[in-house]
């Protein structure tokens, strides 16, 4: 059996980066302003319309928006189907550890980075008066009491439209030729950047909410390569070769 490219030491150090550089984005919401001075670079507050106007945005949404989407639901029915296949075919077996990895990724992380809009209540820069909305930002540290506390919930941190792109990020882990899988980092990143940037510039996102996405994505696939490395046989993974140390 080939020897697994990640130490359980390397594993606890991505996990521990991943999860202070998550704190340090909380951090920088809570307490500093970089959100809003970000924002404004795309908000003209003269017209009070964003750099991507609603117009433009009913023009391009086929592609950046529902377009994005289906196109991460094809590509996991095409994971599935090649998962299938390798049960069946044997050329196909060097890809299924990277199909189920895949596939687990595409499931948790937008659940997870769901789960987190509703919890975090923090709103979008289109609902703050700044930007021509109702309400004052929530902070995330902030303990809400009060009037605030019955106020509409906001549901934008982290990012969820770009979770879909950000769980691609699990290529880096899953592709099972090594000189691949730089490249397969850079994908996820782009996908997850694209789809992140697309709803800052209209204003449907701040910086913050698409960074804590990043965090998220990388903290959940680690967990999920631990487990599937763990459970591998039960997992019928026995034969591929290992991604980390057990």
């Amino acid at each position: 059996m080939k020897h697994a490219f990640l130490s359980k030491r390397s594993w606890l150090i991505q996990f521990f980066v991943a999860f202070l550089l998550l704190f340090l984005i909380c951090a920088g919401q809570t307490w500093t302003d970089l959100d809003f001075a970000f924002q404004r670079l795309w908000y003209n507050a003269e017209t009070k319309m964003w750099w991507l106007t609603a117009e433009e945005f009913q023009q391009t949404r086929w592609l950046w928006y529902g377009g994005a989407k289906k196109g991460i639901s094809i590509f996991a029915g095409v994971c599935g189907f090649v998962l299938l296949l390798s049960f069946k075919y044997e050329k196909f077996f060097i890809w299924r550890k990277c199909c189920v990895l895949l596939l687990l990724s595409l499931l948790f992380v937008p659940l997870a980075v769901g789960a987190g809009k509703k919890a975090t209540n923090i709103y979008c820069p289109n609902q703050i008066v700044e930007f021509n909305g109702t309400y004052e930002q929530h902070r995330i540290f902030e303990i809400l009491e009060g009037e605030r506390a019955q106020e509409e919930r906001g549901y934008c941190f982290p990012g969820g439209h770009c979770s879909g792109g950000f769980a691609l990020l699990m290529f880096f882990f899953a592709l099972p030729y090594p000189r691949l899988r730089w490249f397969g980092l850079f994908l996820g990143f782009a996908v997850g950047s694209l789809m992140g940037g697309y709803q800052i510039v209209r204003g449907e996102h701040f910086l913050s909410d698409t960074l804590a996405t990043i965090c998220a994505a990388w903290i959940i696939n680690l967990l999920i390569v631990y487990v599937v490395e763990k459970y591998r046989n039960l997992l019928f993974l026995g034969n591929c070769p290992p991604i980390m140390e057990i």
